[in-house]
């Protein structure tokens, strides 16, 4: 008898659906926004091309969600994304000895706005910055392959954490 009433508790917990709802149904996008034009996004460090790892990672990462449709023209989308890599940095984190440098840590920063194409009313404006470490080579080649790699990692982790901001508000 015991059993059968949690049973009967926890039957009423899981249809009442405790307040939660699936993270999908909290985003931005109404039903009918759901055409994405993602403008490349411009860069204002002096590290070129990574406005074209942003803008490919943010591509992507939006591409993955089956009710967005990734459109070619501004004149097609509902809504629009916008943005620029406002900050790239690589410091030094750790040192052996005779102060040779073990360990690099680089940062990357973008700023984004989401717009509804046909008023241009901002939907959402923010600012994400992901960060990472990765070892030193002595060997100059491998060290810059390195962190051409760590670039590409930070522009998708860049781009997951747009996704989320935007979608999720989280």
């Amino acid at each position: 008898m015991r059993s059968a009433l949690l049973f009967l508790v926890f039957l009423l917990f899981v249809l009442s659906g405790c307040g939660y709802q699936f993270s999908e149904k909290a985003g931005r996008f109404s039903d009918a926004e759901n055409r994405l034009y993602i403008e490349l996004f411009g860069n204002k460090t002096a590290e070129p091309y990574l406005e074209d790892l942003v803008t490919n990672a943010v591509v992507t990462r939006f591409a993955r969600k089956p009710e967005m449709e990734i459109v070619e023209s501004w004149d097609r989308a509902d809504v629009v994304l916008t943005g620029t890599v406002t900050g790239y940095s690589i410091s030094a984190i750790s040192y052996g000895p005779g102060d040779r440098i073990l360990e690099y840590r680089s940062r990357l920063s973008v700023q984004a706005t989401l717009r509804r194409a046909v008023d241009g009313k901002a939907l959402w404006k923010g600012q994400v910055a992901w960060d990472d470490e990765y070892p030193t080579h002595p060997d100059k080649g491998v060290q810059e392959d390195r962190e051409s790699e760590i670039q590409g990692l930070l522009a998708e982790r860049v781009a997951e954490e747009l996704y989320f901001r935007i979608l999720e508000n989280f």
